[in-house]
């Protein structure tokens, strides 16, 4: 049997670790031969499964993540770092909450928000980080060429984005380019701001198509804050160091963000002739104690 991070290898796998002690459980997720210690055991994920209430469960089961399916490796979910994990535990008790909501971004494929909650005309859209952002960077990132005419537009709306675009050299990547955004001229190197853009599109066409009266949408960005757990010394200020860039990068660029949504809805208007609507547009930053107040405060 071969033991997979038993020790920390990295940033992501000692937030793994560290929630792991913190939730006081044992871990060893065992598949194909090989234990992950920074995974759930099967039993207990199991026993994890059989708590989730049948619609979140069918929720998180037609995501595009897979986050509840085992295969070569554990189910994603199952890791004690996951960002779903994180919206589930913080989420499951709110009336009417939707996990992996699917939006149509009529460019290239479909967006799959991790939250999604509708009081009346009110609109609330959860992205949720966790390990993720302790990753390798966005610089130089793999697209599908079709969103180059949505760049292009945001480009040209919006002078403090940019973006820079080079040739794949694989066979599997023609119809792709790797590409590198600038805000403000800074290379976006921890923050997924790929994601953003098509969760942008996701929603303001189904904003725009499906219009509503004095719509309001609020887009919580939660971003898990590592301080409610004990890192190994070895990660300890790398992780701290990763988290505090990344936050700084959100809060000093919000306004941004909301200029870029406005780019893109305007981009969906007038690609698809539709009639532009009446949007209160905010996006928030949240960390994991924020979150419940935040999102209380903005139901209507």
């Amino acid at each position: 049997m071969i033991e997979k991070n038993q020790q920390p290898k990295d940033m992501q796998t000692a937030l793994d670790c560290a929630i792991k002690k913190h939730d006081k459980k044992k871990g060893g997720y065992q598949i194909n031969g090989t234990i992950y210690f920074n995974y759930m055991s099967n039993e207990d994920w199991n026993e994890y499964l059989n708590n989730m209430d049948i619609r979140h469960k069918s929720q998180f089961g037609l995501g595009a993540g897979g986050e509840l399916k085992e295969g070569q490796y554990p189910p994603k979910m199952a890791s004690f770092g996951s960002s779903s994990r994180l919206i589930y535990k913080l989420s499951r008790n709110i009336p009417n909450f939707i996990f992996e909501e699917k939006l149509d971004t009529r460019v290239g494929g479909t967006a799959h928000l991790d939250g999604f909650l509708r009081r009346g005309n009110h609109y609330i859209y959860v992205e949720a980080k966790r390990r993720e952002i302790y990753g390798s960077s966005h610089e130089n990132e793999v697209i599908k060429i079709v969103y180059d005419d949505v760049y292009q537009r945001i480009k040209e709306f919006e002078p403090d984005f940019d973006f820079e675009s080079k040739e794949c050299n694989s066979k599997n990547s023609e119809d792709s380019m790797k590409y590198t955004f600038k805000l403000k001229g800074e290379p976006v190197k921890y923050f997924d701001l790929k994601q953003l853009i098509c969760h942008f599109l996701g929603i303001s066409y189904d904003i725009a198509k499906h219009p509503v009266s004095d719509a309001k949408i609020t887009f919580l960005y939660l971003l898990y804050n590592p301080d409610d757990v004990e890192i190994e010394q070895k990660y300890r200020e790398k992780v701290k160091d990763r988290y505090n860039e990344v936050q700084s990068f959100i809060t000093k660029n919000i306004d941004l963000f909301k200029r870029i949504f406005d780019a893109v809805l305007h981009y969906q208007v007038i690609t698809h002739k539709l009639e532009m609507p009446m949007i209160d547009f905010e996006f928030l930053l949240v960390n994991q104690s924020e979150y419940k107040k935040v999102l209380g405060s903005n139901i209507s």
